[in-house]
């Protein structure tokens, strides 16, 4: 280990310190705020406001987005698709949507204290994807989210970069946006691996950098080629920003889970189901 790293680890200690405190600290109020109107965009308020940029102050960094004007206005229910560097970007994220964002998460998260509970009140949509019932459940859950006019975020590699390039998506999130006729919002993401990296609790200060693209319309598109439209995107847009980019040729995961694929599926028949006997009954 060299000197210059020693010399972090007390400063380290107190940043994990700071943000366990911190953390506690705002959810408390936040918590509040949703039992008692039971809306929990107040809360988001206070995590895009005052949690997630007081925390990454502490980090010593600073962020810098680009393409703004690309995120929605009101209340149209839009997908937000992210390459995932880091566990510090759904902070970044919080920072950079305008309401607060409902992400698709791994259900493991769900069982953290107060990160679980926190993930149950604002709605967060949470995936099992050893379970194919809850995955399809889940995915119908995140329809939802979208069909009320809310963002959805989600990171399509389905886990954080190894070498910093972009890689392949997998396919379960995108029938959301198909079924919904949501438009995708991509956005990448540079510099969070330098603050908080893969291999462990080590920040280091960074210069964050965001881009936005513009919507892309998956009307009329099969689902790999929609697929491949988001991924090139989000790789041209991170080398915009001083990224490595990734491979457009493996837009797609070639080890996609069977079960992620048939709980896309289901969840798409099942609306189709649910939408001809409600027809039926109609007629």
């Amino acid at each position: 280990m060299k000197l210059k790293d020693v010399a972090w680890i007390p400063v380290n200690l107190f940043q994990l310190f700071w943000l366990g405190a911190f953390t506690t600290f705002c959810f408390f109020p936040a918590m509040l705020s949703v039992l008692l109107t039971g809306n929990p965009e107040a809360a988001f308020s206070l995590g895009r406001t005052f949690w997630a940029p007081m925390n990454l102050r502490m980090g010593f960094s600073t962020l810098t987005v680009e393409g703004r004007e690309h995120l929605p206005a009101g209340h149209d229910g839009v997908v937000v698709m992210m390459n995932h560097q880091s566990m510090i970007d759904i902070l970044v994220a919080w920072m950079i949507l305008p309401t607060g964002p409902r992400f698709v998460a791994k259900k493991a998260l769900s069982y953290v204290p107060v990160i679980g509970m926190f993930m149950w009140a604002m709605g967060m949509v949470a995936i099992d994807r050893s379970n194919r019932h809850a995955a399809i459940k889940a995915l119908r859950k995140a329809q939802h989210v979208v069909q009320q006019g809310r963002i959805l975020a989600c990171f399509p590699e389905g886990t954080r970069t190894r070498d910093g390039r972009v890689g392949p998506f997998k396919k379960g999130v995108f029938v959301v946006a198909q079924k919904t006729g949501a438009p995708i919002v991509p956005i990448a993401l540079e510099g969070c691996a330098t603050l908080v990296p893969r291999t462990g609790w080590r920040p280091r200060p960074a210069a964050l950098r965001a881009k936005v693209g513009k919507p892309i319309d998956g009307t009329g598109l099969k689902r790999d080629e929609l697929m491949r439209r988001v991924h090139a995107a989000i790789v041209d847009l991170n080398v915009e920003i001083g990224g490595p980019g990734g491979d457009k040729t493996r837009p797609i995961a070639q080890h996609d889970d069977s079960d992620d694929r048939d709980a896309a599926g289901r969840a798409a028949r099942g609306d189709d189901q649910k939408a001809d006997k409600a027809g039926s009954a109609a007629a």
